[in-house]
């Protein structure tokens, strides 16, 4: 099941790299991996990692998909690389774009 909304977070060296994180799988993939930026294995993180692969075992599960999202949201946020939501557009509603011209 996929995240909904997907939990953005920042990646990279410098932090500079925004990532969507959309599903289980991915969340577990990151969660997993050693550069997760927790200096230590937090009490978050460890919960998300169950959540997540919870999740996994079965896929289907739309409650645990949310389970895991908000448990993956909350372990991003200690470890201080979760985004905020995506940012509302500030174009007015229906605005279109002007067309450019062919040169």
């Amino acid at each position: 099941m996929r995240f909904d909304p997907p939990v953005r977070i920042a990646t990279g060296k410098a932090g500079n790299v925004i990532r969507a994180v959309t599903d289980a799988e991915q969340a577990a993939r990151l969660l997993l991996d050693e550069n997760w930026p927790a200096e230590q294995m937090a009490r978050r993180q460890v919960a998300a990692r169950k959540a997540v692969l919870a999740a996994l075992e079965r896929a289907q599960d739309p409650v645990r998909a949310e389970r895991a999202r908000k448990a993956f949201a909350a372990a991003a946020d200690e470890a201080g690389v979760l985004m905020s939501e995506r940012p509302a557009s500030i174009a007015s509603p229906g605005f279109k774009a002007p067309k450019r011209r062919k040169r």
